[in-house]
């Protein structure tokens, strides 16, 4: 399938890169797109992100947030084919001085977006998902006011670039703004929402409201609200060739007054510099050569300076490692001494202040035994001491029974300071002799580092001595081939700069042509506007009479006075749409009033991007959704919800094979009838034993 003569995009395949692997979905069958794709499947599998991901490359606002895709994906791509004005050569007089008659030639691009929301950069190849050509990408912005936008990009593709839209219409001194590809996204994708929430043409939003209109009489040329905006659009395109001619003219006076050669002459002298410093290269490989050649005979002097050099490394390398562990046993050292002088505080403490240092009852002299504190009461006074129940003396039996003794021994195994100072002198004498021992191997290491490099200092002494009268001839060949490598390559850097200058005059003269096509279609328009001066009313009948075709294709029940508004707003039975009562017939009025509005823009060949993405068209057509609808029972209500949803398809297979050969719609729906079974281009089943599992196809593991 291809595109008809005259602006317009399709959509040929999205890849979602990931950090794991990628994602795709492909519309399209080798090298035809196809007219009608189904994406089909259970519930929460991704269908619906698809076409959110679509959108998102299209300038939408934010990509999707599901956690799934937010922890796989971090960048999205989308394929997309478009007809591109091209010159044919030959001056149309009709349409004033230096513009050519144009022509259309089909080309693919791919849209790439990074969905973290860090970048506002959309990357914008000469390619497909299967072939990328080798040209560096066009970088735009996301964010539509910016004068490089990647809504710019598709408006030029959909004729529509160099419009403003009033933001009051109904006042002649309006302000007014730029035409963003993101306000012709409701002829292009009907969501689910828009559907049945009963704000199809956002009566809830007036400024909203009065942009769609607008953007309605410019996709159908109404000549009342077109023709000053197709006038816009041409004046906007002469400034904008104007001053490109102007830039190309400042520009080449520039290349004259640097001298930069021609392209052909340039190119020479490019390949003259390549050339040179190829042979400085090959020159200085050859002398390097010859100095290891004729320095063979040094080989052993060679080898015992690389020897030396390397026992010097080693050496230092112990002396740095025991010179480190210096460092770090000086503060063991320092905590060894302050502890030995807190046990001997301790030791002085008890000897002086030690309140169970006696040890015969002085009513009685009988000795003591083990004096504690059992029950609250002192074993010693029989006094009641509560507030001492856990102090030390409690704590001495407790460690006692711990260590597996008995209560009454516990006073003689309590901790003795004497052992506990003896122990600790012992071990610090073990610590300083241990660090003796390092500072010596330290002091040892650094004294034979320094040897070994006064010795490896020699060796390359002697080393020098033996290649110097070999070497030393080949000095000055060798610094002159390093400087006919450096002269070729600044000879090289900028001629090359001047090549950039060229290639930049190209860019621009190739900038002039597009825009000299683009106005000679927008006066081409602006002519046939004039012409026809085709008013609103018009158009708006044509559209009702569409719209009621198509609500009659689906078997609306009880359908009269089927029509749509000024406001654009649809009504049947001379009802308002969104107080028919039946979610299910408000989803069949949405869907006719898209379809018709599609449907006449492309036959007419209007400035419709000629493609149209609907999610879940059997949205409330199960029987629930019907009822009031139609005068059956439930059973009825059931077999008339499957022949519309049946109708509803081959309405739409019919008009892609007839009257709209060329377009493209994509549509998201969970079980689709079997007449068109061979439109899906994906099915995912939810289940990760029956693949595809889904969109991200590895969640369900991870």
């Amino acid at each position: 399938m291809s595109i008809p003569p005259g602006p317009g995009l399709r959509i040929l395949g999205l890849r979602l890169i990931g950090y794991r692997k990628n994602y795709e979905v492909r519309f399209s069958d080798g090298n035809s797109w196809n007219p009608l794709s189904l994406i089909s499947g259970e519930i929460s599998t991704g269908k619906t992100t698809i076409l959110e991901f679509i959108d998102f490359c299209l300038g939408g606002s934010a990509s999707p947030q599901h956690p799934e895709v937010v922890d796989s994906v971090k960048a999205a791509q989308l394929s997309i084919e478009a007809n591109v004005p091209v010159e044919l050569g030959e001056e149309d007089a009709t349409l004033g001085p230096d513009v050519a008659r144009i022509g259309y030639a089909r080309q693919r691009f791919l849209i790439q977006r990074s969905i973290d929301g860090s970048s506002r950069d959309v990357l914008v190849f000469s390619g497909d998902l299967d072939e990328v050509l080798q040209v560096a990408p066009t970088i735009v912005s996301s964010d539509s006011a910016a004068n490089e936008s990647v809504s710019k990009f598709l408006l030029q593709l959909c004729g529509l670039d160099g419009i403003k839209l009033k933001i009051a219409p109904t006042k002649p001194d309006s302000a007014t703004h730029q035409l963003s590809f993101r306000d012709t996204a409701p002829l292009w994708f009907l969501t689910n929402t828009r559907l049945d929430n009963k704000n199809l043409v956002f009566e809830h939003a007036p400024h909203k409201a009065n942009k769609l209109r607008q953007v309605v009489d410019l996709v159908f040329d109404v000549f009342d609200e077109n023709r000053a905006a197709l006038a816009g659009q041409v004046a906007e395109l002469q400034d904008q060739l104007r001053g490109e001619r102007k830039g190309i003219d400042a520009l080449r006076r520039f290349i004259r007054e640097q001298g930069v050669p021609g392209p052909v002459e340039l190119e020479g002298l490019r390949e003259q510099a390549r050339s040179r410093r190829t042979q400085a290269v090959l020159r200085l490989s050859t002398v390097d050569d010859e100095a290891r050649a004729q320095t063979t005979f040094a080989e052993e002097a060679r080898r015992a300076y690389l020897e030396k050099v390397e026992k010097a490394r080693q050496a230092a390398g112990k002396a740095r490692e025991r010179e480190t562990l210096l460092r770090r046993l000086a503060p063991l050292r320092s905590q060894y001494a302050d502890d030995l002088k807190k046990l001997n505080m301790l030791k002085e403490a008890k000897r002086l202040f030690d309140p169970l240092s006696i040890t015969v009852c002085p009513a009685c002299a009988s000795e003591l035994g083990d004096v504690s504190i059992v029950g609250g009461r002192c074993t010693l006074c029989r006094s009641a001491v509560p507030h001492l129940e856990h102090e030390a003396l409690n704590v001495l039996n407790a460690e006692a029974v711990a260590d597996g003794t008995d209560g009454d021994s516990g006073h003689q195994n309590s901790f003795d300071v004497s052992k506990e100072v003896n122990s600790t002198k012992r071990r610090l004498t073990e610590l300083t002799d241990y660090t003796a021992t390092v500072a010596a191997e330290a002091k040892d290491a650094r004294s034979a580092m320094s040897v070994l490099d006064t010795e490896a200092g020699e060796l390359r002494e002697r080393f020098d001595s033996l290649t110097k009268e070999a070497v030393t001839p080949l000095l000055a060949v060798r610094d002159a081939a390093v400087r006919a490598v450096a002269d070729a390559d600044r000879s090289i850097e900028h001629l090359d700069s001047q090549w950039r200058m060229l290639e930049s005059v190209e860019r621009h003269e190739r900038e002039v042509e597009s825009l000299a096509v683009r106005l000679s279609e927008a006066r081409r328009r602006a002519g046939e506007a004039e012409a026809a001066r085709r008013d609103r009313s018009d158009m708006l009948s044509k559209v009702s009479i569409r719209f009621h075709s198509i609500l009659q294709s689906f078997g609306y029940p009880k359908l009269v006075d089927a029509e749509i508004d000024g406001k654009l707003i649809p009504w049947v039975r001379s009802i308002r749409y969104d107080r028919v009562g039946s979610s299910g017939a408000t989803t069949l009025i949405s869907l006719a009033w898209e379809l018709a509005i599609f449907e006449l823009a492309y036959e007419e060949g209007r400035r419709h991007p000629g493609f149209l993405m609907i999610d879940s068209p059997q949205k409330n057509l199960a029987p629930e959704g019907l009822l009031g609808a139609v005068d059956v029972d439930q059973e009825g209500t059931e077999e008339a919800a499957e022949a519309i949803v049946r109708r509803i398809y081959r309405h739409l297979t019919d008009w892609l094979s007839g009257d709209g050969a060329g377009a493209q719609v994509i549509i998201v729906d969970n079980v689709p009838p079997p007449t068109v079974t061979q439109s899906v281009v994906v099915m995912y089943s939810g289940s990760p034993s029956e693949p595809p599992y889904g969109l991200i196809d590895d969640a369900s593991s991870t």
